[in-house]
């Protein structure tokens, strides 16, 4: 691997000392809050109570600076670890708590974990996200009466998730059977832009906390590329992840060669072993490559403790086909974004997004510095992506260094549809319409049209902000046909074809979601062909005829000369005529 260490060495006691100077502050920490379900279904659902290790898991990665809290709930909702700043103490506490997990409440009261939960938050939020992950494995039960219980769950779907989004949360939910209520479970995630996972069984708990914490509070991580991971001399610590296959055994190698193991290490190294997965926490590691020889897993990591971090802004947890991804991160020091854009010119940066279920379905974005506002920016188009949850990886490369944090995000097909038919009236005349119904050629129908079929979910777009348009050219003419708000779904639109000939059909729609967000719809070009002959065409009138002053008075100037000729022939008769008549009568 290529190296710059005398001239990167050189920047870290001008990084030390960024948050001297002025202007310079540090990113607000978020807050989030776990509440755990501890229902009696869950001595069938979670035998082993594995929520305890996915909570060690949880609580070893959150990242230092955070704020968190825990809860149980069942009937009523019980404090594990009150909200606090994530430090040594906090984890401690919550450590010696974790035994109060249980299964053996009565009932599911989701509503009053909720409340409890965002008690302390009021109003929007000034610095930092709030996050509010919810564990349950089943519905809303808070006494033995059905009518109560849909009491409950309605207020949750209406003034709770309303409160909720006024408060800038995001709930993430982890479904942990077949019997949760999956519609109330969506309705608090997708509005509130948090995620939803399930897992199939108890054993698959701690890889999806995994996945909830980098959601909501995702650790500083250093890359692990094949079984190999780089630790430089900034770091102080790091806690390396390792899920472990059943009877598998996790060793790791020193940059010096010595091997250790969860019954052969030093001091300075604390091994954690938990069903499914080792927990590896190492003070002073000794920079240089270290070796993971065990199962290579993709949710293995190594979260690292360092004055020198990555951040990011938010990404959302889920997109349509038809969004743009937008990315921007950026180096900190000391929690402080890094300004320095000499020094962030020596920096590289890249995004990286690889399909959850296939990883040979990968996408590698390079990230270009702004050198305005000193981050890494990106923008992939959706469309690029099939459907599926994918793994994003955000990597600011520095050579003697490298920092990661990880998301999820799934790209779902857009809600938002629309669909194009070339129609040529004598086709028309005998194929039925996708409605059931036929179109015949009236008088004044065209020979061909271009029928345009519009559709949307109205559970996840609202109606009344659509708009658009779509464009047709061909044969030399451009028509323009604007979309607005449906009254109908499907909604049907036509556009005449008054000539045969290929024609390029675009459109542009845009929309917002039921959570507030943007869908910009922007289909491929499509072109169709209208085939038909074309109705003779009438001959051209002929052209009106110019109207000249000259003409005009040359006609009334020949008039007056004939009429003044007929007038003194006339005259000339007469006076001649009268002069026979006088030498007669002599």
């Amino acid at each position: 691997m290529s190296r710059r260490p005398s001239l990167l060495r050189a920047w870290w006691p001008l990084l030390l000392g960024l948050l001297l100077l002025p202007g310079v502050l540090a990113a607000a920490p978020g807050d989030v809050r776990l509440l755990i379900d501890v229902s009696g279904s869950m001595r069938q659902n979670d035998p082993n109570n594995l929520r305890v290790p996915a909570l060690r898991l949880v609580n070893a990665l959150l990242p230092a600076g955070a704020r968190a809290g825990v809860w149980t709930f069942a009937e009523r909702t019980e404090t594990l670890a009150a909200p606090g700043e994530v430090d040594d103490d906090w984890r401690r506490r919550t450590t010696a708590n974790l035994g109060r997990v249980h299964s053996r409440g009565l009932f599911t009261d989701i509503e009053t974990a909720l409340e409890t939960a965002i008690a302390d938050w009021d109003g929007p939020a000034r610095a930092g996200e709030r996050h509010v992950i919810l564990l349950t494995d089943g519905l809303v039960d808070v006494a033995k009466d059905d009518n109560r219980d849909a009491a409950s769950r309605r207020r949750i779907l209406s003034e709770q998730l309303e409160r909720l989004r006024e408060l800038g949360v995001k709930v993430h939910a982890v479904a942990l059977s077949d019997n949760v209520d999956t519609e109330l479970l969506e309705a608090l995630t997708e509005r509130t832009g948090g995620w939803l996972e399930s897992a199939d069984d108890a054993e698959q708990l701690q890889r999806v906390f995994l996945h909830m914490l980098e959601q909501s509070a995702a650790p500083t991580t250093v890359p692990i590329e094949g079984n190999r991971f780089e630790i430089d001399s900034q770091v102080g610590e790091f806690t390396l992840l390792v899920f472990r296959a059943p009877g598998g055994e996790t060793r790791l190698v020193s940059p010096d060669g010595q091997t250790l193991s969860a019954t052969a290490h030093g001091p300075m190294v604390q091994w954690r072993g938990e069903p499914g997965y080792d927990l590896v926490t190492i003070e002073q590691p000794a920079p240089g490559r270290w070796i993971l020889d065990g199962g290579l897993d993709p949710d293995n990591r190594v979260a690292v403790v360092t004055d020198l971090g990555i951040d990011a802004a938010p990404v959302p947890a889920a997109l349509h086909s038809g969004d743009t991804l937008s990315l921007e991160t950026w180096i900190t020091d000391h929690g402080a974004p890094v300004t320095r854009t000499d020094f962030l010119k020596l920096l590289s940066a890249k995004a990286v997004l690889t399909l959850a279920d296939d990883p040979t379905q990968r996408i590698d974005q390079p990230l270009v510095l702004d050198p305005v506002r000193n981050r890494f920016t990106a923008t992939i188009k959706a469309n690029a992506l099939s459907a599926g949850v994918y793994e994003l990886s955000l990597l600011i490369d520095g050579e003697t260094f490298k920092r990661q944090l990880q998301r999820r995000i799934r790209v779902t097909p857009t809600p938002l549809t629309i669909d194009y038919q070339a129609r040529v009236a004598d086709a028309a005349a005998v194929a039925p319409e996708a409605d059931g119904a036929t179109t015949e050629q009236g008088p004044d129908q065209p020979p061909a049209w271009l029928r345009v079929v519009l559709n949307l979910e109205r559970d996840q777009v609202d109606p009344e902000s659509l708009f658009g348009y779509v464009r047709l050219a061909g044969a030399g003419k451009e028509s323009l046909l604007e979309i607005t708000a449906p009254t109908s779904l499907p909604m049907l639109y036509e556009l005449p074809v008054e000539r045969p000939g290929e024609y390029q059909v675009s459109a542009r729609l845009a929309a917002r979601t039921v959570n507030g967000s943007s869908i910009l719809l922007e289909p491929p070009v499509e072109t169709l062909s209208f085939a038909f002959t074309a109705p003779a065409e009438a001959p051209p009138p002929p052209p009106p005829q110019t109207f000249s002053w000259l003409t005009l008075t040359l006609y009334l100037l020949g008039g007056n000369l004939l009429l003044a000729g007929a007038l003194g022939l006339t005259w000339w008769l007469f006076k001649r005529a009268t002069a026979k008549r006088a030498a007669a009568a002599e």
